[in-house]
């Protein structure tokens, strides 16, 4: 027997996924081309690889600040915009789901259910948002005053603070076997329903509720009136 439930189910719209990819190709770029400015001295970068690399570097920070903005407002814009909401909506379960996360990860505690995004991805796409706000805001000032010192203090040290969770970030969803689903959600559109189910149970949930046809409206009894009393006359056939 053919279950009703589809084996995958659609996690993310096309827009959502192209403005992931948009602001992560730009992000690594500036990373890997900032990077390699930061230790121009110990790698003895000649001054034309230096303004090579400057002027790279540059371009993608132009691509990070409009791409995903492109991207976000030509596609399908009101579902995009609910998913990156997500990160702003709260529950008491996502504060549960932070406050047991460590016993979880030894086996001693049970998480509870998941919306579309668990805590811990909400507060990484929140800390990755004000990084690359921290980072944009110190870079233009640094491209309006080349070698100040404050904007480049700020700048490396975001750099540095966005790394561990970077890795963070590559190790759930590359490496670790039981999150590496969520990938294909986000290069596909499509994770499948058990690994969901266990993941992000409140949103599958809330999912099969919406998409239960309504219960059919109760037809009022009709009204009928109450049946005559017929009473027996008796015939004496007397004349």
């Amino acid at each position: 027997m053919q279950s009703s439930h589809p084996e995958r189910i659609e996690r993310f719209c096309k827009t959502t996924r192209w403005f992931h990819w948009t602001f992560v190709a730009s992000f690594l770029t500036l990373a890997a081309t900032g990077g390699l400015l930061a230790l121009r001295e110990p790698l003895g970068l000649a001054a034309l690889a230096r303004a090579e690399l400057a002027s790279v570097h540059r371009a993608a920070a132009i691509a990070l600040a409009t791409l995903p903005v492109v991207v976000l407002l030509s596609g399908s814009t009101g579902v995009a915009v609910r998913d990156l909401g997500e990160a702003l909506r709260w529950t008491r379960n996502d504060l549960r789901w932070l406050a047991l996360q460590p016993a979880a990860a030894l086996g001693r505690a049970e998480l509870p259910p998941a919306g579309k995004l668990n805590a811990g991805q909400k507060l990484n796409a929140l800390a990755t948002a004000g990084l690359a706000i921290g980072l944009g805001a110190s870079g233009v000032w640094l491209w309006l005053r080349p070698g100040a010192l404050v904007p480049w203090f700020v700048h490396v040290a975001l750099f540095l603070l966005w790394l561990p969770a970077f890795a963070g970030h590559f190790f759930l969803a590359v490496v670790n076997p039981s999150t590496r689903p969520a990938l294909r959600g986000m290069v596909l559109g499509t994770v499948d329903r058990g690994w969901a189910t266990h993941h992000h149970g409140a949103w599958v949930a809330g999912l099969d509720s919406d998409a239960r046809p309504p219960a059919p409206a109760s037809q009022p009894a009709a009204l009928t009136s109450p049946p005559r009393r017929v009473e027996a006359v008796a015939v004496d056939g007397r004349s």
